[in-house]
């Protein structure tokens, strides 16, 4: 997590910096500060709190010319001014800002001779303080000092004694740069460089940047200059801000229509699926996705797909689990990372393990200049664009959408059939939200005030249901739990309160009377249900709200039953007057272990 940003030019105003932080404000908003050089000596602002609090501590005559600036989420100490970065060395000579963790940082910290004057808990401050008494004069010194930093960092930093030169570090964190007319862009995400340059410099693992006003020398870990070739920006991210919207999660979910439109789009002009033939997917008895949090519900979405269209085992297994229970990685089963961001270090780790062992993989995922993109033997492009609130809305509907035509698509070779998957996402762009939705403010009204909610469902159900009561937690910090609807009876029926309000969704005709009956257990008990779904034999639940869905193919259906789900969390937080975008202690790219 965390925002990095850093500016080398003519002098501009510093909100000029402080506006491009903003755009990173997903990836942490705990404190932010910044740093600006002139005549060796450093111009420290910090805040407590999210970017606005630094920006009103800015004036507009605080000119920058050579500048790094940080928007925090906290791993090491509470956030305070002390804690945000930038961080500055007990002498002076040093001012780092930094995304990632240190692991060895106390071994480095009991190394250091000025150790009991640093004020920072943070494991940065410790950078600082190395680079210093290390006495840094060049980059082969500064790359020295960073090979004895176990964990992820991008890394960028200031010397006092070096005016207009910046250094740059990468390992497992992204960090990019862009050049134009004598003046450089540092950032964490190239979203920051809109309105700047049209191309941008990525950097990879171990590699390393010093920022002068004549351009940007890249430099490998034995310290030998490296080429590097631009990277061109894509027209997306011009639609990354929150136009006439109050939110972003609620333009987010205004634009998954637009996400499966431009899903098909991309897959049929590019053929992105026919790199998959007969040959290549024959080789596999096995599918595992790969993933966490939303993207983990989207892998679950993916193994049922492939089982339901193509009889292979899949399954779906949460990558932090994944890379210490010692795995069976096995060369027959094919391994699908899924990661909106392409930087969730979980993920990226247990990708590592699978391509130590040879075996094929493929990335979904939503950016395509990310680490995983670019590590991967194969990518699957989710098209969702910018998603700038932490919970994921587009880009999981987005990701489902691909997943569902990554199983048609196999079902098409091994089987010679002929499923037209790009017309059934067609059908799900133009259904998207053919709901009623005119109920979700009464029963958002209704659960702001619940302290609890329960969510089920059977089979593809129940994983909309699970990915449902997620946003809720996330957005609305209401206590959520997601069952099957069978395992009602085994325990969590004794939750059930007068007025407590169970979503139940049910949108597979063979087994919807299954859990109609056992959420009519829950209502006989006192429940107030919102059935989602169950166009047919719905009075069996007697639900006391009823959202129903469009008469399509129901392997379709998760795409969209998700959509009210969203639009309630949405609704449920700013009426408890909570920013839907920014919720407490979450960031969207959770980029350490």
């Amino acid at each position: 997590m965390c925002g990095i940003v850093g500016f080398l030019g003519d002098k501009i105003q510093a909100k000029f910096l402080v506006e491009k932080l903003k755009k990173l404000e997903y990836r942490g908003y705990d404190s932010a500060g910044i740093a600006n050089l002139e005549y060796g000596k450093f111009d420290v602002c910090k805040a407590v709190g999210k970017i606005a609090n630094l920006e009103e501590q800015i004036s507009d005559d605080f000119e920058i010319n050579c500048a790094i600036a940080h928007t925090r989420w906290a791993t090491h100490g509470k956030p305070s001014k002390d804690n945000a970065h930038p961080h500055v060395s007990v002498d002076k000579s040093w001012a780092v800002v930094h995304n990632g963790i240190i692991e060895n940082y106390l071994d480095i910290k009991n190394q250091l001779n000025r150790k009991e004057e640093i004020k920072s808990e943070t494991d940065t401050a410790v950078v600082a303080e190395l680079l210093a008494q290390s006495n840094v004069k060049s980059v082969h010194d500064f790359i020295s000092v960073c090979k004895q930093l176990v964990g992820s960092f991008a890394l960028a930093c200031l010397n006092s004694k070096l005016n207009n030169k910046i250094f740059l570090a990468r390992r497992k964190s992204p960090l990019y740069v862009a050049f134009k007319n004598g003046q450089s862009l540092i950032a964490s995400d190239p979203i920051c460089f809109c309105n700047f340059s049209d191309e941008y410099f990525v950097m990879n693992n171990d590699e390393f940047a010093v920022v002068e006003t004549d351009g940007v020398c890249f430099f490998n870990q034995k310290g030998e200059k490296i080429e590097k070739f631009t990277t061109k920006l894509d027209e997306i991210f011009e639609e990354s801000g929150k136009g006439e919207y109050p939110h972003f999660m609620l333009k987010e979910i205004q634009e998954e229509k637009s996400g499966l439109r431009r899903i098909v789009k991309s897959y049929t002009d590019n053929n992105v699926l026919n790199k998959f033939d007969k040959e290549f997917l024959e080789k596999y008895d096995a599918v595992e996705f790969i993933a966490c949090g939303t993207a983990y519900h989207a892998g679950l979405m993916g193994a049922r797909y492939i089982e339901k269209c193509v009889k292979i085992k899949s399954y779906a297994t949460i990558a932090s689990e994944f890379i210490y229970m010692n795995p069976i990685i096995n060369p027959k089963t094919l391994y699908v990372f899924v990661s909106q961001s392409g930087e969730t270090a979980d993920t990226l780790r247990a990708m590592e393990l699978v391509k130590a062992q040879n075996c094929a993989t493929i990335a979904v995922t939503n950016v395509l200049y990310s680490t995983l993109a670019k590590s991967v033997d194969f990518v699957l492009p989710v098209c969702a664009g910018p998603e700038i609130a932490v919970a994921s809305t587009k880009a999981y509907v987005c990701q489902l959408a691909v997943l569902y035509m990554f199983a048609r698509h196999i079902q098409n070779k091994l089987q010679n059939e002929n499923v037209d998957y790009l017309s059934d996402i067609k059908i799900v762009e133009e259904n998207i939200f053919n709901f009623d939705d005119s109920c979700l403010e009464e029963i958002a009204d209704e659960l702001k005030n619940q302290t609890n909610s329960i969510y089920i469902g059977k089979d593809l159900d129940y994983i909309t249901a699970t990915e449902g009561c997620l946003k809720l937690k996330e957005i609305a910090y209401i206590f959520a739990s997601s069952y099957p609807s069978g395992e009602l009876k085994h325990g969590f029926l004794a939750l059930i309160e007068e007025g407590t309000i169970m979503f139940v969704l049910a949108n597979s005709k063979e087994i919807n009377t299954k859990t109609y009956n056992a959420g009519h257990e829950a209502v006989s008990r006192g429940a107030r249900a919102v059935l989602i779904g169950g166009n047919e034999d719905a009075e069996i639940l007697k639900p006391t709200w009823h959202i129903k869905m469009p008469n399509i193919n129901e392997l379709l259906l998760p795409m969209i039953s998700v959509v009210p789900l969203q639009k309630i969390a949405y609704l449920v937080s700013v009426k408890k007057g909570i920013n839907p975008d920014q919720p407490r202690n979450l960031a969207k790219s959770v980029t350490v272990e």
